[in-house]
C-alpha cells in the first residue's frame, strides 16, 4: 500500500483560484480574497460595493405624450350639456305652461269680458223692448186713449231700446276687432253670430224711430217680432254662456294635468339629471379612495378608468397617472427592497467566508494530511474504510465550499469586460459542452440557430454563465416531470456553486461518479433553444416542457408573462420553488443581462412548459485589423 499511488484530490479553491496546499501553515487563518479585496475585510464596505453595484434600473416607462383632449368626450363638455339640457327643459316647460295660462286667460276673458257682459247688456234692452211691447200692445186705439205725455214718454222709450242695443252690439264689436286677445278667431263663431242677430235686430229697433209714435203704437205685430227676436238671442246667448263655462272649466282641467305631467317630468328629467351627475362624479370618488390608499403605502393598489377603457376625459386621465406614479413608488420600493435584500447578501457572504470557510479550508487541510499519514501506515487494517470516510468528509467539505462561493458570485461579482462575442458561436460551443450531460440524463435539445453570426458586446464568462443557468434550470424542470429529479450539486447549478462552473461529478467515495445508465432511447424531456436577432436585438429562447413554475414563486396572478409591466417573484432573490435552491441563479442571471443592457424575461408557464427569453443588445461585427489581414494574405501567398 505504502508504494501505491494514490489519486489526487483537489483541495478547495479559493475565489481567486487558488488551492491550499500541504506547505500552508497548519492552524494559520486563512484569508480568502476576492479579487483585490480580502473577504475578510468587506464588512467595512458600503451596501453598493457589496452587492457589486447599484441594482439596474426597471423603472415602468414614462407616461407618453397624450394627445390633445377631446372637447366632446371630455367632463366639463358633459357637464355643460347636462346644464344645457336641464335649461332647454326648464325652457320648454315654461313656454308649455305659458301657453296654457294664456290659453285659459283667452277662455275666461271671453267669459268674462264678451259673454257676462253682452248677457247683462242684453237682459236690460229686452226687459226695456218688453215694456215697449206691453205698453203697445194695452191700448187698441192709441189717440184715444194716450195724452201727450204718454206719446214723449214711448218716444223716449224707443230711443233708450235703440241705445242699448247699441250697447249689447260693443262688447261683441270689440271682441272681434282684437280676436288675438282672445284666442284667435276661431275661437270666436258664437261671437260672429250673436253679432250678426243683434245686427239683424238693431236694424228692426232703427226703424222705429224713423216712423211716427203712433204708427209704432199701431203696429202691434212689430213689436211683437221684435220681442221674439230678443228671445231668441236670449237663448243663444245663454247657450254661448254655458258652452264657455264648459270651456274654461275644461281648460282648467286640462292645466292642472298638463302642469301634473310637466312637474312629474321635471321630477324624472331631475332625477336622471342627478344620476348623470353621480355617475359622472363617482369615478372622482374611486380616484379620491384609491390615492388615499396609495398614500398609506399600498402601491399595488389600481383605479379603474371604468366600464369603457377607451374613454379619454379629464378624470381617465388623471387615473393612468395615478397609476403610473403608483407602479413607480411600487417599483421604487421594490427596488430598495432587493437592494436591502442584496446588501444583506454582502454581509452574510463575508460572515460565511470568516466563520466557515475558513474552517473548511482547515479541515480540508487536516484531511490530506490525515491521508498522508494513512500512505505511510502500509497494510494496517482499518486503512481502506479509514480512506473511505476521508474521501466522504472532503467531498461535503467541496460541497459546502460550493454553497458559499455561490453567495459571494452574486455578492461581488466583478464588472463584465465587454468585447465583441459571436452569441451564435458562445450557443454552440455551451450546447456542446452539456451535450453529455443532457444525453445521459435523456433530455432532447433542440437547436434552432441561425446560419449567421450574431454579434453582441458582452462579457463571454459572465455570459455564459446565465445561459448556463438557464439551460440547468431548464433540465431540472424535465427531469422533475419525469420523476428523476438531479441532485442539484450534482448538477453543478447555481444551487451548489458558481454558476459558471462545471461541476465534476463525484461519488460518497471521492472518486468520480459513474454516469446514469439510459433506460431506453426515449427521451424524458425536450429543451429547445432559439436564437434570433430582431428590432436590433439578440433573443435568445429557453423552452422546457416541464411542469412550469408554481403559482405562488411568480408575482401576482401566477402568470408568467413578460408583458405584464411587472416583475416576477422568481426573480427576485432567495425564492425558489426547489427543495434544495437558494434562489439566486435567475436574479445573477437578471443581473448579468441589466449590465449587459439587456433583460430576462418570463414568456409562459404552465402545466405546457415553460419559457425564458434572454435579450442582448445586437452590435455590428468586429472590423478586421490591418495586421490580421496582412499575415493571411501572406499564408494564402505561401501556400
Amino acid at each position: 500500500m505504502g508504494g501505491e499511488a494514490r489519486p489526487e484530490r483537489a483541495s478547495p479553491p479559493d475565489t481567486a483560484g487558488r488551492g491550499v496546499g500541504a506547505d500552508d501553515q497548519r492552524g494559520a487563518p486563512l484569508v480568502v480574497s476576492w479579487g483585490s479585496v480580502a473577504l475578510g475585510e468587506i464588512d467595512d464596505r458600503s451596501d453598493e460595493e457589496l452587492i457589486g453595484g447599484p441594482e439596474p434600473s426597471t423603472s415602468p416607462p414614462a407616461s407618453p405624450e397624450l394627445p390633445p383632449l377631446r372637447v366632446r368626450g371630455s367632463l366639463a363638455a358633459r357637464i355643460v350639456a347636462l346644464v344645457v339640457l336641464v335649461v332647454l327643459g326648464t325652457g320648454a316647460a315654461a313656454l308649455i305652461i305659458r301657453a296654457q295660462v294664456r290659453g285659459l286667460g283667452a277662455n275666461f276673458d271671453l267669459l268674462t269680458g264678451v259673454y257676462i257682459p253682452f248677457q247683462t247688456k242684453l237682459l236690460r234692452a229686452q226687459n226695456q223692448s218688453q215694456r215697449i211691447g206691453s205698453f203697445v200692445s194695452s191700448y187698441g186705439n192709441p189717440e184715444a186713449q194716450l195724452g201727450r205725455g204718454d206719446l214723449l214718454n214711448l218716444e223716449d222709450a224707443l230711443e233708450l231700446r235703440a241705445h242699448l242695443v247699441t250697447e249689447v252690439r260693443a262688447p261683441l264689436e270689440q271682441a272681434l276687432l282684437h280676436p288675438q286677445r282672445l284666442g284667435g278667431l276661431e275661437q270666436l263663431d258664437d261671437v260672429r253670430a250673436l253679432a250678426q242677430l243683434v245686427e239683424g235686430l238693431g236694424e228692426l229697433v232703427a226703424l222705429d224711430e224713423e216712423f211716427d209714435v203712433t204708427e209704432v203704437l199701431a203696429d202691434a205685430p212689430r213689436q211683437a217680432d221684435i220681442n221674439r227676436r230678443f228671445a231668441e238671442l236670449e237663448v243663444r246667448a245663454n247657450e254661448a254662456v254655458r258652452a264657455q263655462r264648459d270651456t274654461v272649466a275644461e281648460a282648467g282641467r286640462a292645466a292642472e294635468q298638463r302642469a301634473l305631467v310637466i312637474t312629474i317630468a321635471a321630477a324624472a328629467f331631475s332625477l336622471i339629471a342627478t344620476l348623470i351627475v353621480i355617475l359622472t362624479l363617482r369615478p372622482l370618488r374611486r380616484l379620491a379612495v384609491s390615492v388615499r390608499r396609495i398614500g398609506r403605502g399600498e402601491w399595488r393598489e389600481r383605479i379603474e378608468v371604468g366600464p369603457k377603457p377607451e374613454r379619454d376625459d379629464e378624470v381617465a386621465r388623471l387615473a393612468r397617472e395615478v397609476n403610473l406614479m403608483a407602479a413607480t413608488l411600487e417599483e421604487r420600493e421594490r427596488r430598495l427592497l432587493r437592494g436591502e435584500q442584496l446588501a444583506a447578501i454582502g454581509r452574510l457572504a463575508a460572515q460565511i467566508t470568516h466563520e466557515i470557510r475558513n474552517p473548511l479550508s482547515s479541515v480540508a487541510l487536516n484531511a490530506e494530511l490525515l491521508e498522508d499519514e494513512l500512505d505511510s501506515l502500509g497494510a494496517v487494517a482499518g486503512v481502506d474504510e479509514a480512506r473511505t470516510l476521508l474521501g466522504r468528509i472532503s467531498g461535503e467539505v467541496d460541497r459546502l465550499t460550493q454553497i458559499t462561493e455561490a453567495y459571494l458570485g452574486l455578492a461581488r461579482r466583478p464588472a463584465p469586460q465587454m468585447a465583441k462575442v459571436d452569441l451564435r458561436r458562445e450557443l454552440t460551443d455551451l450546447l456542446d459542452f452539456t451535450a453529455h450531460e443532457h444525453e445521459r440524463n435523456r433530455v432532447s435539445v433542440v437547436r434552432e440557430l441561425p446560419d449567421q453570426p450574431v454579434w453582441v458586446e458582452a462579457d463571454a464568462g459572465q455570459l455564459r454563465q446565465a445561459l448556463l443557468n438557464l439551460l440547468r434550470n431548464a433540465q431540472e424542470a424535465v427531469l422533475e416531470l419525469a420523476g428523476d429529479p438531479l441532485d442539484p450539486l450534482e448538477m453543478g447549478s447555481d444551487r451548489a456553486g458558481d454558476l459558471g462552473d462545471l461541476l465534476d461529478d463525484v461519488d460518497e467515495s471521492g472518486g468520480p461518479m459513474e454516469p446514469r445508465a439510459a433506460v431506453g432511447a426515449t427521451a424524458v424531456g425536450t429543451i429547445t433553444v432559439t436564437l434570433v436577432c430582431k428590432d436590433g436585438m439578440a433573443l435568445v429562447f429557453v423552452a422546457d416542457d416541464g411542469p412550469g413554475i408554481p403559482a405562488a414563486a411568480v408575482d401576482g396572478n401566477g402568470n408568467g408573462n413578460g408583458n405584464n409591466g411587472g416583475v416576477e417573484r422568481i426573480f427576485e432573490a432567495f425564492v425558489t420553488s426547489k427543495a434544495h435552491g437558494t434562489g439566486l441563479g435567475l436574479p445573477m442571471v437578471r443581473q448579468i443581462a441589466a449590465d449587459h443592457g439587456g433583460a430576462v424575461v418570463l414568456l409562459q408557464t404552465g402545466p405546457e412548459g415553460t419559457r425564458f427569453e434572454f435579450r442582448l443588445p445586437a452590435c455590428a461585427p468586429p472590423v478586421p485589423s490591418v495586421s490580421s489581414e496582412t499575415d493571411s494574405a501572406a499564408s494564402a501567398d505561401g501556400r
